[in-house]
């Protein structure tokens, strides 16, 4: 990740840049931000706004009547001269222009190119619009709306070959097709230039038909929030619809150039929201796209991660194609390890918003390594790789290097995260296909040393991987995904919700849950293997698998218990020369110790 200085409205030793967490959140979670896109975004093409255009219209009038404005007040003139007529866009377009072919004429000057204008880049689609229609072709944005009269989106998105569903009017509300159905919907608040239904006035803009208001609500609920070109100060039916939003589902991004509106402050002071400041939409919009595709460059394409599972699945068996088995894992861990020496370092020490876009990011960059590890512990059913797959976790393990900045504990510890994901996918995979011995090892003879703390002084991998090691219970209570309340075990529940896909693959939809209980306990029978004798039972963390299985008249973990007991080969868990009724002592203390742990749900 880019190192990027913190935003000027962010609190004090805040350090990600909210267009990181934007981007991130674009390419990770597509289709759930929406747009709202006021005159700022084309304006800076030549186009009016709408008070602009009922400006131009009252001069036009004046000229006409042959009578001055004064002092260049046209709303006074507007009030002696119009006998008692609200001014407003409809009033002065039918005053002017009668017919729909005069209308249609008076106003291709104000939102139509000439071909002067295109030559100056005037009333075409901006930098700021192409670079919206890209993202709606990457499939990142598929709701807009907008307070805009033009239809430079809608010529922008048709270049990109997509043809938007606008919905301009109240009779538009009514015949649309579902949103969540539509490629994209651009939804124009103030209505389109080509008809009469623009809204403009102060008790205009005051309030929407039911059709839109309801639109309006459903999408401020449902999504995500990026503001640009919108102030608030003067449309009061959208502003206000915006602060009755009491609980957002996703974050609020809101772009402001210059002074920043009371209504922005009032927004944004909710949790998850933030302000972007001195920027404007022919620059936000084209560097946002630009992070959004650096992102994407971290995933691999489904097509080639497919061909490298092919290659493993045809190697894996042959015993003279095992170099090539070694090969596909060694460029994966080429990736790692250039990741671990290009990280910059951060200073915040809690950025919730932060941490979650960073899961993302790296879940999504080390996928294709995490699937590749998956199968290859899964098919490898003779256990001929298991001295690969151990070696893997320890090149995983050894990437993590001291820190080269101010240490931040929650960033510095996620060097770790692939190395944590690896030893959770690869024990997912054995406890799918009952090698108990490939969990015993993973767990037990990777080993690190950190280059800062205790040189020279060895852990087992299982420690330094260790959920609360790797991960903040307490960072990862406040993570925006969390939208129906804070988790009792986040950390577990992150973990738990990276890996459901991954569990699919293996068992089914249906068995998936089980399967991630299973990797749990495995965890934390993973604590009775000391690395001495002196060292018994060492902080097994508690996860979601406590609340799986309840607990009667003191009857501990006796399913998850039996599971285990029933599924495999458990001498591989036994001390040497341990009895099975030693073995057994020591399980039921496991399960009083996690009986310990567990609380209600």
């Amino acid at each position: 990740m880019t190192k990027t200085p913190a935003s000027s409205s962010s609190p004090v030793g805040l350090h990600f840049d909210p267009l990181v967490t934007l981007a991130a959140t674009l390419e990770s979670q597509k289709g759930v931000y929406a747009l709202l896109i006021g005159s700022g975004a084309s304006t800076a093409v030549g186009i009016p706004t709408g008070w602009g255009v009922v400006e131009a219209l009252v001069r036009k009038l004046s000229l006409a009547s042959q009578t001055e404005i004064v002092d260049e007040d046209w709303e006074a003139w507007w009030a002696a001269n119009s006998k008692g007529e609200e001014l407003g866009y409809s009033t002065l377009i039918e005053s002017i222009a009668p017919t729909a072919a005069s209308r249609r004429a008076l106003m291709s000057s104000f939102f139509e190119p000439s071909d002067e204008d295109r030559a100056d880049g005037l009333k075409v689609p901006g930098v700021a619009h192409e670079a919206i229609a890209k993202l709606v072709a990457r499939g990142a944005i598929r709701v807009i709306v907008t307070t805009n009269f033009d239809r430079l989106l809608e010529q922008a998105i048709e270049a990109e070959g997509i043809f938007p569903q606008v919905i301009a009017s109240e009779s538009s509300v009514r015949g649309m097709e579902p949103l969540q159905h539509a490629s994209v919907t651009i939804v124009k608040l103030h209505g389109d230039y080509g008809s009469l239904d623009q809204r403009n006035t102060e008790t205009e803009l005051s309030s929407y038909e039911p059709g839109m208001t309801a639109l309006l609500e459903r999408i401020l609920d449902e999504y995500g929030l990026v503001i640009s070109g919108w102030s608030g100060d003067w449309d009061r039916a959208l502003a206000t619809a915006i602060e009755r939003t009491a609980s957002r589902r996703y974050p609020l991004y809101w772009t402001v150039r210059g002074r920043v509106s009371d209504l922005a402050k009032r927004v944004t002071a909710r949790s998850g929201s933030q302000i972007i400041p001195s920027t404007t939409a022919e620059t936000f919009f084209p560097d946002l796209l630009s992070r959004v595709e650096a992102v994407s460059s971290l995933a691999e394409t489904p097509a080639s991660l497919e061909v490298k599972l092919a290659r493993l699945r045809r190697a894996l068996p042959d015993p003279v194609r095992h170099l090539e088995v070694r090969d596909l894992f060694v460029a994966e861990l080429g990736a790692l390890s250039l990741w671990a020496s290009e990280r910059e370092p951060v200073t915040a020490y809690n950025d919730p918003p932060g941490a979650d876009a960073e899961y993302e990011t790296l879940y999504s960059k080390f996928e294709p390594l995490f699937r590749l590890y998956l199968q290859g512990v899964a098919l490898d059913r003779d256990r001929q790789h298991s001295d690969l797959w151990v070696w893997v976790l320890q090149q995983a393990l050894n990437v993590r290097k001291a820190p080269n900045g101010p240490f931040v504990a929650w960033w510095d510890n996620l060097q770790h995260y692939p190395a944590f994901m690896l030893l959770r996918v690869g024990i997912m995979a054995a406890v799918s296909t009952r090698h108990e011995d490939v969990i015993v090892r993973l767990l037990t003879e990777p080993r690190w040393a950190s280059p800062s703390i205790q040189q020279g002084v060895e852990l087992p991998g299982r420690e330094v991987l260790h959920l609360r090691t790797v991960l903040n219970d307490e960072l990862n209570q406040d993570l925006p995904r969390w939208v129906t309340g804070r988790p009792l075990y986040p950390s577990s529940r992150l973990v738990r919700t990276q890996l459901q896909g991954l569990a699919i693959e293996l068992e089914g939809q249906t068995r998936a849950t089980k399967l991630l209980d299973r990797v749990e306990y495995r965890f934390a029978l993973g604590h009775l293997l000391p690395r001495s004798e002196s060292e018994y039972l060492k902080n097994p963390a508690g996860g979601d698998f406590l609340g799986s299985f309840p607990f009667h008249d003191g009857q501990d973990f006796m399913e998850v218990t039996d599971d285990f007991l029933a599924l495999g080969d458990t001498r591989q868990w036994m001390r040497e020369g341990e009895t099975k009724e030693a073995f057994a002592a020591r399980i039921l203390h496991l399960d009083e110790f996690l009986k310990g742990l567990r609380r209600d749900f």
